[in-house]
């Protein structure tokens, strides 16, 4: 017994000298470091949730979020400390986050602090401070290349992102990039005001609290809020809601959609996706704001998000290019304006948005901050048993797609047959009003008379 518990001790004092080396590797790498201390070293936990029949995907529910301490350190020097976790006034929790991304082993999280800062550190604490800050996983330039594409189409806001080492209870849990989160702050993130709306078309929307059922599109997503708040959804506002986004959808039948929708926002939208050929297209997270409760405010496309699956449609359209509004603003025969819109961004961004890219990308792996992502990736690997490759790698990569996709996309957008080309490949089936119908292998029930467009084939319901 002696003996064993001798060895027990030799084994914790190696696996501490361990720990220490890795946490003194992370510190000399030179990304900041957030050092991250739980009451009692607890950990956050979640359980699975399986989508009910009908609806989409797996998400994760009763996650917990845990209490405790946040420190960043850059190259040993403590430049926050949030102090530890009080009820009112400091500290922090944290929990997992996201969908399926979830499930392995490295975790997604979500920070949020007792008192609001600026975890970026970008000069201006009173501009830029919030509570809410994220976790990605995020060590193959996914995040980096599709925010910096949300930024040079020019959205209404583009989160601000560093890459960092993550230290949980000192085990150090891998690269992550921190990042705003999507959510109302007038001074820094998506401007809305207080009667506003920030809400998603929602594939997860079946474990939410409250949700909104889409009127007209009959697909299995619906509508969830970020903003406001699930206790500050009265009965008034969520009718509000319901006949605003009502008139939205059919203004996309009757052609009167530019009364409703912020066209241009529209428009940039799907053209960033385009460039990037997302091929997931449903858990592309399709975020909406409406600045206020008037009607001076129309509904726009807040900021590209979720990166996992760009750089993989080669030769065809963005995934997204027929869903959600977006089939029926392609091929809307009432009125061409967005159509027009699309068209007209790419003439005025192309000549620059490439050349952009590619110069952003040159310069990020000869930074400091690219040559310490570098290091990171290498122990990034070994502490999950990853295979990802070098900065270099993925910015080469990067390059060829955008040299490609750009030879692609000029030849689609400005060819002569841009949308009747799209019109003419669609398949024509004529159906009875109120029954069942397989639409975009989904069994759906249609509720009144219409076109429907599902994955290329355009469905006339009588």
């Amino acid at each position: 017994m002696r003996k064993l518990s001798i060895i027990l001790i030799l084994w914790s004092v190696m696996l501490s000298a361990h720990e220490s080396d890795v946490a003194e590797d992370i510190k000399r790498i030179g990304l900041p470091v957030l050092d991250i201390q739980t009451v009692n070293g607890e950990l956050p936990t979640f359980e699975m949730a399986e989508a009910p029949e009908g609806a989409l995907g797996l998400s994760i529910k009763n996650a917990t979020k845990v209490p405790g301490r946040l420190r960043i350190h850059i190259k040993g020097e403590t430049i926050y400390d949030s102090g530890d976790y009080t009820e009112k006034d400091g500290g922090m929790t944290i929990r997992v986050r996201g969908n399926t991304s979830a499930f392995p082993d490295k975790k997604p999280y979500k920070i949020k602090l007792r008192q609001a800062a600026d975890l970026l550190r970008r000069g201006n604490d009173q501009k830029y401070q919030d509570k809410n800050w994220l976790l990605l996983r995020e060590d193959r330039l996914k995040s980096l290349i599709g925010f910096k594409m949300n930024e040079l189409v020019g959205l209404q806001w583009t989160p601000a992102y560093e890459y960092v080492n993550v230290l949980l209870n000192g085990d150090y849990i891998g690269v992550y990039m921190l990042v705003e989160s999507v959510r109302r702050n007038e001074d820094c993130r998506l401007n809305v005001d207080e009667t506003g709306f920030i809400f998603e078309y929602d594939p997860y929307w079946w474990n939410e609290e409250v949700y909104v059922e889409s009127p007209m599109i009959p697909w299995v997503l619906h509508y969830t809020f970020k903003y406001p708040d699930t206790d500050d959804l009265t009965e008034d506002v969520i009718s509000y809601f319901t006949d605003m986004i009502t008139k939205v959808e059919y203004s996309l039948k009757d052609g009167t959609y530019p009364d409703y929708i912020d066209v241009e926002s529209f428009a940039l939208w799907m053209l960033g996706h385009d460039i990037l050929g997302n091929s997931d297209g449903a858990g592309a997270n399709f975020y909406l704001t409406k600045k206020d409760n008037t009607e001076n405010s129309k509904v726009m496309m807040a900021n590209l998000w979720d990166f996992d699956r760009v750089m993989n449609t080669k030769d065809e359209w963005d995934a997204m290019h027929t869903r959600f509004y977006y089939e029926y603003l392609f091929t809307d025969n009432e009125n061409d304006e967005f159509v027009e819109t699309y068209k007209n961004k790419w003439m005025e961004l192309s000549p620059t948005i490439f050349s952009n890219m590619l110069d952003y990308l040159d310069c990020f792996a000869l930074s400091e901050e690219g040559k310490a992502l570098d290091e990171s990736i290498v122990l990034n690997n070994k502490r999950w048993n990853d295979d990802a490759e070098d900065v270099q790698y993925y910015v080469e990569r990067a390059k060829e797609w955008f040299v490609s996709r750009r030879h692609w996309l000029s030849e689609a957008i400005v060819g002569e047959d841009f949308v009747d080309g799209i019109r003419h490949t669609r398949v024509v089936d004529e159906n009875h009003h109120g029954d069942y119908y397989n639409i975009y292998g989904q069994r759906v029930k249609v509720h009144r008379p219409g076109i429907y467009i599902r994955q290329g084939k355009k469905y006339i319901i009588k």
